[in-house]
């Protein structure tokens, strides 16, 4: 009877092994997030380092330059075939 009764039980239901998939995936996925959180917050401090070690005249020229790159860069459209054929 014994063999009879044990073939019928599972050890876990399929909904509770994927409740638990789901967990594991939200939890990896938030540990991520907040790992790309905490390299960007070291990269920008590590940016700001750099830019205080400068001296005045030298942060005025990267600032003047960065304004200037970022001007040009923004007007840069894409491939250019698509800036070719784009309607306007």
């Amino acid at each position: 009877m014994l063999s009879v009764l044990s073939l019928n039980l599972k050890a876990q239901s399929p909904k509770q092994v994927e409740k638990t998939v789901e967990r594991r995936e939200q939890q990896l996925e938030k540990q991520k997030e907040e790992k790309k959180k905490q390299q960007e917050a070291e990269q920008e401090a590590a940016r700001q380092k750099h830019i205080e070690m400068q001296t005045k005249e030298v942060q005025k020229r990267m600032k003047k330059s960065q304004k200037k790159a970022k001007k040009y860069n923004d007007k840069k459209g894409g491939f250019f075939l698509s800036k070719w054929f784009r309607k306007r």
